[in-house]
């Protein structure tokens, strides 16, 4: 369904951390805090809001970007400026001045200080206000998740970050740094009071399918607590999901990506799209801008970005995973056949013809078209994010087609190696080889450190293109097969502008220039 609109409501204040001054000035003509919260429409849309920034094409953008090409998964790629645009990141010599970093930054803590305002404004309305007080709680809920996720995504990206447990009003106020086992340890106390308010993905309407459900947050907690290695926690929290019999294995992998996919069985959290036909602009639009991103080059309107690599190809081969492969990686020929569909099928009447100077024209008008494919640099494509010429939308931002977040195969391999981790290695394998069984693939029935090497090689090719492979060498401490990364670099630069506007309050990642 792609009923659930991300509001932006012009009262809700974005949030850097070092705020600026026109945050202290109140605007003429707007509603205050203090007389928004009035309904329960008005707090509805405020929480709408606090999801608007998972939408935003920037934020998408460094999903991808980070979790992707800075991996051994994927090239940036694009055009020789795009790719040249990014050389600095993808050698893991980015600079703190670099609009990429500062955008995830500023983006995840607006995010933040929605969601903030949303909890807090909410939580001060009168419960006669609400249809119950449970949809009253249950919007709270929600909020707290966003919160917790874009924590989750800033700890990620940067290391120590601030923690923001308050709507941010003034610039005076400044925040400091927190160290990485304290950031998770609000985002798993976020996650924890949000799931117990939330309702089950069973009990929303379709309507409201793309909100967050008590799954989602047990989740996101499997994973936070994975990521430090509480792996008692994260067995259990994902076994919540597990024995709630809401998600299952999608039986057909390639089916989880498609249009008739979205809010599947399988599906845990995922961004909601749609195609707009008034709303098409870079910060006006409702459609997916990343599959803009990620379409060949030229062949069609996309910009070639975010290409799969032949380390990734030989990757599935060498487990004969030709299901996932299949379904993950779009070949150049396979672009040729689809979007050439007419070339190739005015060349077969022509053979059928028998006219050699038919055949020969045919011949030249398809070798034209596939000169139309620029920048190609691996052979390969996303298929996850690809849209067909016939689901593509006119307006080139506004594909409908949804980005998964979360889905049950991860919750199982988060299982799987907290289980290995746990001394449960039975119940590890069983889940990991239900993963393997969906793929075709014989069953693992390794143990020690060869059944979590499996648990790893089986993540790369189970969300590949999913934007986890890169945080997935950090925390395993395998990043160090990638060209130019250090120890020193495993982060991103805390962007100089978030620096240069506090009192020594934000300090620089260790390995970058320009701290305070």
């Amino acid at each position: 369904m792609k009923k659930i609109k991300y509001i932006v409501i012009v009262m809700l204040l974005p949030l850097v951390i070092s705020c600026e001054d026109f945050l202290e000035r109140e605007k003429l003509g707007e509603e205050t805090f203090d007389v928004y919260f009035n309904s329960e429409e008005k707090a509805v849309h405020s929480v709408t809001a606090a999801y608007s920034d998972v939408k935003d094409y920037r934020f998408g953008w460094t999903l991808w970007a980070f979790g992707e090409t800075l991996s051994d998964n994927a090239v940036y790629s694009g055009s020789d400026a795009d790719n040249a645009g990014f050389e600095l990141l993808k050698n893991f010599n980015g600079t703190p001045d670099m609009h990429y970093v500062t955008n995830k930054w500023r983006l995840c803590y607006r995010g933040i200080n929605k969601a903030s305002q949303a909890i807090e404004g909410i939580a001060s309305m009168d419960d006669d206000l609400f249809s119950s007080v449970g949809f009253k709680n249950r919007l709270i809920a929600e909020a707290r998740f966003l919160r917790a996720f874009f924590h989750y995504e800033l700890v990620r990206a940067f290391g120590r970050v601030p923690v923001v447990d308050h709507w941010v009003q003034s610039a005076s106020e400044k925040i400091g740094q927190s160290e990485i086992d304290d950031v998770y340890a609000f985002i798993i106390d976020e996650l924890t009071m949000a799931a117990e308010d939330l309702p089950l993905k069973s009990e929303y309407a379709d309507a409201d399918l793309g909100r967050v459900t008590r799954g989602t947050a047990h989740a996101y907690l499997a994973k936070a607590n994975m990521y430090v290695e509480n792996w008692e926690a994260a067995r259990d929290w994902a076994m919540e999901v597990i024995k709630s019999d809401e998600y299952d294995l999608d039986p057909d992998f390639a089916h989880i990506f498609s249009f008739e996919g979205e809010h599947g069985v399988e599906s845990i959290f995922e961004i909601v799209y749609h195609d707009s036909e008034t709303e098409s602009g870079a910060f006006t639009n409702n459609g997916n801008f990343q599959t803009l991103f990620m379409l060949p080059r030229n062949i069609t309107y996309g910009y070639g970005i975010n290409q799969p690599t032949q380390d990734l190809f030989e990757a599935f081969e060498s487990q004969g995973d030709e299901i996932r492969r299949d379904a993950t990686l779009l070949t150049t020929d396979e672009v040729f056949e689809i979007e050439l569909a007419d070339l190739y099928a005015a060349l077969e009447t022509a053979e059928e013809s028998g006219d050699p100077e038919a055949i020969a024209d045919a011949e030249a008008d398809l070798e034209e078209g596939k000169d139309r494919l620029t920048f190609n640099r691996t052979g390969f494509y996303n298929e996850k994010m690809y849209v067909s010429p016939e689901n593509r939308s006119s307006q080139i931002r506004n594909n409908a087609n949804n980005i998964r977040l979360m889905r049950y195969a991860d919750v199982l391999l988060i299982y799987a190696e907290a289980c290995a981790h746990t001394n449960a290695e039975d119940e590890a394998r069983e889940k990991l080889n239900w993963v393997r069984d969906r793929a075709g693939l014989e069953d693992v029935t390794a143990t020690g450190q060869a059944l979590l090497e499996a648990i790893y090689a089986e993540r790369r090719l189970e969300l590949a293109g999913e934007n986890d492979r890169y945080h997935d060498l950090i925390r395993l401490n395998k990043a160090d097969k990638l060209t130019g990364w250090s120890e020193s670099r495993k982060y991103w630069p805390v962007p100089q502008a978030e620096i240069d506007v506090t009192t020594g309050e934000i300090e620089q990642n260790d390995g970058y220039s320009g701290s305070n």
